[in-house]
């Protein structure tokens, strides 16, 4: 596949969340470097921080194509300009609405994986009036994990369980510090291998897979990519995992995993960019572990997974931005003209 550009500059919006936490100021940094990779390709773009005071003058920012990273802590603030975008046909980057309770329950993923025959790690879910006991038909160590976060949040080296005992304590201090349900799934021993898929229906492709390897202290330690390891730059977990693509494998392993990933990617229903997290264990077997509808594409992080396999693509980070806005204004307005549309939004937000 080669990258996507435009003959003529267009319009893009960029609305984002700020905060302290390392999640938040990723997705913040990650606006930023969107907003100069596009004009540096000569694209109009406007960037603006959102907040409940002026979520509603946001969701009119002009642009032809929206990138939605209101990525708060209770999600509310992007439900309301999700959802407000798409009732006034705003072109937005990525999965509609329909699809955002996978992004805040994860076990809704977990199940419809299960129903769809997609393959992924054996699992139980438990909400506050469960009885934690013994799980029967799942294998320990077990992953334990919140429903309702992302980015890592909630997984630490202590998620991994290898008794009841050790399951039960977990669980109650996910349910003590998180809301929604919990998720105990088979740990599956092996490698992290992350694919990143763009592109609607039978255009989909996958990019270069990247490999997240554990080094240093996970010598003695869980092979886990917990929320440290993502985004604490101070931890030894952060400099212990490493990314790195194109992830090298046989050719067998590489169709069995673009397969997964594209069949995924269709029943989820995602739209131009996810990302999939998986496992793969010593015998081969590849499992999703997460479907990630919204995923980072942060140029400053170094070890952003899909970044990595852009870049062993063979694209710049400015080639691979404009390429999704390339595969959302065809998906959303075919040949319309750029200028029209640009025109059509400023007479509808002259306020702004």
């Amino acid at each position: 596949m080669t990258p996507v550009s435009f003959d003529y500059p267009i319009s893009v919006a960029i609305l984002y969340y700020g905060g302290e936490a390392e999640d938040l100021k990723d997705a913040e940094n990650a606006a930023r470097g969107l907003a100069e990779a596009l004009e540096e390709r000569g694209h109009m773009v406007r960037l603006m921080q959102v907040t409940k005071k002026n979520w509603r003058k946001a969701v009119r920012l002009p642009g032809q194509v929206v990138f939605n990273f209101v990525e708060d802590e209770t999600w509310e603030l992007y439900t309301k300009v999700g959802l407000r975008l798409e009732a006034l046909g705003r072109a937005q980057m990525g999965h509609d609405m329909r699809c955002f309770k996978y992004i805040t329950k994860k076990a809704r993923v977990k199940r419809k994986m299960r129903r769809w025959g997609i393959a992924t790690a054996d699992f139980r879910i438990f909400n506050r009036r469960s009885k934690i006991s013994q799980v029967r038909g799942l294998e320990y160590p077990l992953m334990v994990k919140p429903s309702g976060q992302h980015a890592g949040i909630g997984i630490s080296q202590d998620s991994v369980v290898i008794d009841q005992d050790e399951l039960k304590e977990r669980v109650k201090f996910l349910f003590k510090h998180f809301p929604g349900e919990v998720i105990a799934e088979e740990f599956i021993e092996g490698r992290e291998i992350h694919v990143t898929v763009i592109g609607n229906g039978r255009k989909a492709v996958v990019l270069p897979y990247c490999e997240i390897f554990f080094g240093g202290e996970f010598a003695d330690n869980w092979d886990v990519y917990t929320y440290e390891a993502k985004w604490d730059e101070k931890s030894w977990e952060y400099w212990g995992a490493r990314a790195h693509a194109p992830a090298k494998m046989d050719r067998k392993l590489n169709r069995r995993i673009e397969r997964l990933t594209l069949a995924a990617y269709r029943v989820f229903g995602c739209r131009d960019v996810a990302r999939m997290d998986m496992r793969v264990d010593t015998r081969g077997r590849a499992y999703i572990v997460d479907i990630n509808m919204n995923p980072s594409l942060n140029y400053y992080d170094t070890q952003d997974a899909t970044v990595k396999s852009v870049e062993a693509q063979g694209w710049t980070y400015g080639e691979f931005i404009e390429t999704l806005v390339a595969i959302t204004y065809k998906r959303v307005y075919g040949r319309l003209q750029d200028r029209v549309r640009e025109r059509q939004f400023l007479l509808a937000a002259p306020q702004i």
